[in-house]
């Protein structure tokens, strides 16, 4: 289409930045009321360098019942549910 080529770049992203705009923190763990859903999400980037201690905690969470090498409950569901915001105050 030649009117394509009129047309010029103004601004642009590359990639998806998924989050929690409740408090920016990811949310892991079990939902408080549905049964056999289990959270593990809102991340962005700290996904990658969180992913492999959230894997675990719920692989022990369905596996085990509940944590057993790191203690996941500040990042649950629950927090959203009742209104309390995890703060991150060092953040750079």
């Amino acid at each position: 289409m030649p009117a394509f080529e009129a047309l010029k770049l103004v601004r642009s992203w590359a990639g998806y930045y998924e989050f929690n705009v409740f408090d920016h923190n990811g949310i892991v763990g079990p939902h408080p009321s549905l049964a056999n859903v289990v959270f593990a999400n809102g991340f962005s980037g700290h996904g990658l360098q969180q992913s492999p201690g959230v894997g675990r905690g719920v692989a022990e969470l369905i596996v085990d019942g509940g944590y057993r090498s790191l203690d996941l409950t500040p990042l649950s569901f629950t927090r959203v549910v009742e209104g309390r915001r995890l703060l991150e105050l060092n953040v750079i």
